[in-house]
Protein backbone atom coordinates (compact mmCIF):
# COMPACT_ATOMS: atom_id res chain seq x y z
CA UNK A 1 0.00 0.00 0.00
CA UNK A 2 1.33 3.42 -0.90
CA UNK A 3 1.92 6.19 1.44
CA UNK A 4 1.29 8.68 -1.07
CA UNK A 5 -1.83 10.89 -0.83
CA UNK A 6 -4.11 10.88 -3.98
CA UNK A 7 -3.90 14.27 -6.07
CA UNK A 8 -6.67 16.87 -4.41
CA UNK A 9 -8.02 18.83 -7.09
CA UNK A 10 -9.50 21.99 -5.87
CA UNK A 11 -11.42 25.18 -7.51
CA UNK A 12 -11.34 28.66 -6.48
CA UNK A 13 -14.37 30.60 -7.49
CA UNK A 14 -15.05 34.36 -7.51
CA UNK A 15 -16.95 36.69 -9.84
CA UNK A 16 -15.50 37.40 -12.94
CA UNK A 17 -12.17 35.15 -12.58
CA UNK A 18 -10.22 38.25 -12.85
CA UNK A 19 -8.72 38.55 -9.91
CA UNK A 20 -9.11 36.84 -6.66
CA UNK A 21 -9.79 33.54 -7.85
CA UNK A 22 -7.01 33.43 -9.98
CA UNK A 23 -4.36 35.09 -7.59
CA UNK A 24 -5.12 32.11 -5.29
CA UNK A 25 -5.03 29.67 -7.90
CA UNK A 26 -1.26 31.11 -8.60
CA UNK A 27 0.00 31.76 -4.91
CA UNK A 28 -1.78 27.93 -4.05
CA UNK A 29 0.09 26.31 -7.07
CA UNK A 30 3.10 28.18 -6.24
CA UNK A 31 3.29 26.99 -2.55
CA UNK A 32 2.05 23.25 -2.89
CA UNK A 33 4.26 22.72 -5.90
CA UNK A 34 5.56 19.28 -4.07
CA UNK A 35 1.99 18.23 -2.91
CA UNK A 36 -0.80 16.37 -4.09
CA UNK A 37 -2.65 18.86 -5.30
CA UNK A 38 -3.94 21.25 -8.30
CA UNK A 39 -5.85 24.21 -8.57
CA UNK A 40 -8.07 25.74 -10.73
CA UNK A 41 -9.70 28.86 -10.69
CA UNK A 42 -13.18 30.30 -12.78
CA UNK A 43 -15.68 32.85 -12.55
CA UNK A 44 -19.81 33.18 -12.05
CA UNK A 45 -19.45 35.58 -15.23
CA UNK A 46 -16.71 35.48 -16.93
CA UNK A 47 -15.74 37.50 -20.39
CA UNK A 48 -12.27 35.69 -21.67
CA UNK A 49 -10.63 38.98 -19.94
CA UNK A 50 -7.00 39.19 -18.87
CA UNK A 51 -6.01 39.96 -15.53
CA UNK A 52 -5.92 44.38 -15.11
CA UNK A 53 -2.93 45.79 -15.92
CA UNK A 54 -3.08 46.80 -11.80
CA UNK A 55 -3.16 42.88 -10.98
CA UNK A 56 -0.36 42.45 -13.54
CA UNK A 57 2.04 44.55 -11.74
CA UNK A 58 0.98 43.29 -8.57
CA UNK A 59 1.53 40.06 -9.85
CA UNK A 60 5.16 40.96 -10.49
CA UNK A 61 5.61 42.04 -6.84
CA UNK A 62 5.04 38.80 -5.98
CA UNK A 63 6.96 36.79 -8.78
CA UNK A 64 3.62 35.46 -10.47
CA UNK A 65 3.10 35.08 -14.11
CA UNK A 66 -0.47 35.29 -14.57
CA UNK A 67 0.05 37.34 -17.84
CA UNK A 68 -1.31 34.32 -19.94
CA UNK A 69 -4.43 33.94 -17.54
CA UNK A 70 -7.76 34.41 -19.62
CA UNK A 71 -11.11 34.42 -16.84
CA UNK A 72 -13.26 31.80 -17.94
CA UNK A 73 -17.13 30.50 -16.65
CA UNK A 74 -17.69 27.74 -13.86
CA UNK A 75 -18.88 25.29 -15.66
CA UNK A 76 -21.79 23.72 -13.48
CA UNK A 77 -21.77 20.26 -14.48
CA UNK A 78 -17.74 19.75 -13.74
CA UNK A 79 -18.16 20.72 -9.96
CA UNK A 80 -17.95 17.37 -9.05
CA UNK A 81 -14.41 17.02 -10.67
CA UNK A 82 -13.57 19.06 -8.02
CA UNK A 83 -12.72 17.35 -4.22
CA UNK A 84 -12.83 21.04 -2.69
CA UNK A 85 -14.96 24.59 -4.15
CA UNK A 86 -13.78 27.27 -2.43
CA UNK A 87 -15.48 30.70 -3.44
CA UNK A 88 -13.80 33.82 -2.27
CA UNK A 89 -16.99 35.28 -0.86
CA UNK A 90 -20.56 34.17 0.62
CA UNK A 91 -22.35 35.04 -2.57
CA UNK A 92 -20.42 32.78 -4.91
CA UNK A 93 -21.25 29.78 -2.31
CA UNK A 94 -24.64 30.64 -2.33
CA UNK A 95 -24.50 30.82 -6.33
CA UNK A 96 -23.18 27.54 -6.60
CA UNK A 97 -24.96 26.34 -4.30
CA UNK A 98 -28.43 26.74 -5.77
CA UNK A 99 -27.58 25.31 -8.79
CA UNK A 100 -25.66 22.22 -7.09
CA UNK A 101 -27.14 21.63 -3.87
CA UNK A 102 -25.76 17.75 -3.17
CA UNK A 103 -22.44 19.52 -3.59
CA UNK A 104 -22.99 21.48 0.15
CA UNK A 105 -20.16 19.66 1.71
CA UNK A 106 -17.37 20.46 -0.62
CA UNK A 107 -18.05 24.13 -0.54
CA UNK A 108 -16.79 26.59 1.64
CA UNK A 109 -15.83 30.22 1.22
CA UNK A 110 -11.69 30.31 1.46
CA UNK A 111 -11.55 31.93 4.96
CA UNK A 112 -14.30 29.17 6.23
CA UNK A 113 -12.39 26.58 5.34
CA UNK A 114 -9.59 28.18 6.42
CA UNK A 115 -10.98 28.28 10.14
CA UNK A 116 -12.26 24.61 9.38
CA UNK A 117 -9.56 22.55 8.59
CA UNK A 118 -7.35 22.99 11.45
CA UNK A 119 -10.02 21.75 13.92
CA UNK A 120 -10.83 18.55 10.95
CA UNK A 121 -7.92 16.63 10.40
CA UNK A 122 -7.98 15.00 6.95
CA UNK A 123 -7.12 10.94 7.70
CA UNK A 124 -3.87 9.90 5.82
CA UNK A 125 -4.30 8.43 2.49
CA UNK A 126 -7.79 9.45 2.47
CA UNK A 127 -9.51 11.37 -0.37
CA UNK A 128 -10.33 14.60 0.05
CA UNK A 129 -13.84 14.82 -1.92
CA UNK A 130 -14.84 11.67 -0.27
CA UNK A 131 -13.46 12.90 3.16
CA UNK A 132 -15.64 16.15 2.78
CA UNK A 133 -19.12 14.60 1.93
CA UNK A 134 -18.86 12.99 5.07
CA UNK A 135 -16.89 15.45 7.29
CA UNK A 136 -17.86 18.75 6.33
CA UNK A 137 -22.06 18.45 6.81
CA UNK A 138 -22.65 22.23 7.74
CA UNK A 139 -25.52 24.31 8.58
CA UNK A 140 -27.26 26.22 5.72
CA UNK A 141 -26.46 29.17 8.03
CA UNK A 142 -23.04 29.55 6.82
CA UNK A 143 -23.56 30.78 3.89
CA UNK A 144 -26.39 33.33 4.62
CA UNK A 145 -25.28 37.04 4.36
CA UNK A 146 -22.60 38.76 3.99
CA UNK A 147 -19.39 38.22 6.27
CA UNK A 148 -16.08 40.33 6.29
CA UNK A 149 -14.86 36.81 8.11
CA UNK A 150 -15.95 34.89 5.42
CA UNK A 151 -15.34 37.50 2.31
CA UNK A 152 -12.39 38.79 0.24
CA UNK A 153 -12.58 41.64 -1.52
CA UNK A 154 -12.74 42.41 -4.72
CA UNK A 155 -9.69 45.08 -6.04
CA UNK A 156 -10.62 45.16 -9.49
CA UNK A 157 -10.86 49.21 -10.35
CA UNK A 158 -8.91 49.44 -6.91
CA UNK A 159 -5.70 51.58 -6.62
CA UNK A 160 -2.38 48.47 -5.93
CA UNK A 161 -2.91 48.57 -2.46
CA UNK A 162 -5.75 47.05 -2.41
CA UNK A 163 -4.64 44.26 -4.83
CA UNK A 164 -1.61 43.84 -2.10
CA UNK A 165 -4.18 43.32 0.81
CA UNK A 166 -6.64 41.16 -0.88
CA UNK A 167 -3.13 38.54 -2.08
CA UNK A 168 -2.26 39.22 1.93
CA UNK A 169 -5.77 37.60 2.90
CA UNK A 170 -5.36 34.95 -0.14
CA UNK A 171 -1.81 34.73 1.36
CA UNK A 172 -2.70 33.75 5.09
CA UNK A 173 -5.33 31.76 4.20
CA UNK A 174 -4.35 29.29 1.45
CA UNK A 175 -1.51 28.81 4.05
CA UNK A 176 -3.67 27.43 6.89
CA UNK A 177 -5.21 25.86 4.06
CA UNK A 178 -2.52 23.89 3.53
CA UNK A 179 -1.30 23.30 6.75
CA UNK A 180 -4.19 21.75 7.70
CA UNK A 181 -5.07 19.26 4.63
CA UNK A 182 -0.82 18.64 4.33
CA UNK A 183 1.15 19.09 7.74
CA UNK A 184 4.49 20.36 7.47
CA UNK A 185 3.92 20.07 3.70
CA UNK A 186 4.84 23.67 2.48
CA UNK A 187 5.07 27.55 3.44
CA UNK A 188 4.13 30.13 1.29
CA UNK A 189 7.39 32.56 0.55
CA UNK A 190 5.98 36.45 0.58
CA UNK A 191 6.71 38.20 -2.54
CA UNK A 192 8.92 35.13 -4.40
Amino acid sequence: MSDRLPVARVLFVCTANECRSPFAAAIATRAAATLPVEFDSAGLDAWRRPVPPVGLAHARELGLDVKAHVSRRVHIDGLWDYDLVLGLSRVHIRELLSVEPELRSRLFTLKQFARWIPDHPRPKASRLGPWLDREARRPGTDFLGDSADDDIADPVGQPIDDWRVMSNDLTHAIQAIIDGLFPGGATIRNGQ
